[in-house]
């Protein structure tokens, strides 16, 4: 049980690294925008629902999709309207002077941003998709053993692993921020939105192709929502 712990752990703070999602781009905004509380009630948010989506994968839903082969496209387009709408934000985005850093919110702003993380991962259902495969390879190098008892201990740690890198990226920016150029951090935001408005009409495209049932793209590498 311990080692099922900490697998999930490692995987929910080393697969949240890479800053490719609407979600981590929303955390990573909101850290240079002098807004990391915020930010971090955002992560719970993403993180809870990411951790019920291992749990889901765990118990072996991931089979769900090939009966609905439906479902992976239209959250493919589902997706692609959130990098869209959040690569738009992106670009028009103006930097805010640390002089008017916001003071910390009422509960209810926190909440609302709570609220906002879960459902921003919680209405991408290909988390589903990367988790059993995930899980997929796990139980196969023989680390982790599929029992429904270790669901929700395997579940909670990959929660704790998403929450744990958000706060240390949030931790990282509200230490370093000050050294960053405000230009080549209005760059670097305006950039990102770029990327996810190219990649939301990749995704779009992608979506509009026929669909396959999951085990025919997971092991042909496809990845099913990069975002």
């Amino acid at each position: 049980m311990a080692m099922c712990i900490l697998i999930g752990f490692l995987f929910g703070y080393l697969g949240s690294m890479p800053v490719a999602g609407p979600l981590a781009v929303l955390v990573l905004r909101l850290g240079l925008d002098h807004d990391g509380r915020h930010g971090w009630y955002l992560a719970a948010g993403g993180a809870l629902a990411e951790g019920l989506y291992a749990m889901l994968a765990f118990l072996g839903l991931g089979a769900f999709l090939d009966r609905h082969p439906t479902i992976l496209p239209a959250s493919r387009l589902a997706g692609a309207a959130i990098c869209l709408v959040l690569g738009i934000v992106l670009l028009v985005h103006r930097p805010r002077p640390a002089s008017r850093a916001p003071a910390p919110g009422p509960a209810r702003g926190h909440k609302r941003s709570f609220a906002g993380g879960f459902l921003l991962t919680a209405l991408n259902p290909t988390f589903l998709v990367t988790w059993t495969a995930a899980l997929t390879a796990l139980h196969a190098s023989g680390l982790v053993r599929l029992s429904p008892d270790r669901a929700a201990p395997f579940a909670g740690a990959v929660a704790l692993g998403v929450l744990a890198w958000f706060s240390t990226l949030l931790g990282l920016l509200g230490r370093y921020r000050e050294r960053f150029n405000p230009a080549a951090v209005t760059v670097l935001i305006r950039t990102m939105g770029a990327v996810l408005v190219a990649m939301a009409l990749w995704i779009g495209g992608r979506a509009l192709a026929r669909p396959r049932p999951f085990v025919q793209s997971h092991f042909s590498g496809e990845i099913p929502w990069p975002c």
